[in-house]
């Protein structure tokens, strides 16, 4: 049986590109198999735009990390903790993918 864990997008800053601004976001999706004792976390990460006739629009730039999928096995009761360790994980390497100033 697969179980929830944790569908997330946290916004790590604001960067400017060629003067618009964007969120950078981290996304993770965490899913557990009980059955088979199975984490899968699912990440991803992107820009968000935040101009008002563009709201919802997405890019990846080359700079951004792949996604990613990450699997451990876990019993379930390590499971959530470990998720959020993997996503934690995963904001802290986005972040340090973000270009250091307008690019």
């Amino acid at each position: 049986m697969l179980h929830s864990l944790l569908d997330t997008t946290k916004v790590i800053h604001t960067v400017e590109i060629a003067g618009a601004t964007y969120e950078l976001c981290a996304e993770a999706v965490a899913n557990h198999d009980r059955h088979g004792n199975q984490l899968t976390v699912n990440l991803r990460a992107f820009l968000r735009a935040m101009r008002q006739d563009h709201i919802g629009e997405t890019a990846v730039p080359v700079w951004l990390p792949p996604p990613q999928s990450i699997t451990e096995h876990v019993d379930a009761g390590e499971a959530h903790e470990l998720a959020n360790d993997v996503f934690s994980s995963w904001c802290h390497k986005v972040a340090d993918a973000a270009p250091p100033a307008e690019v």
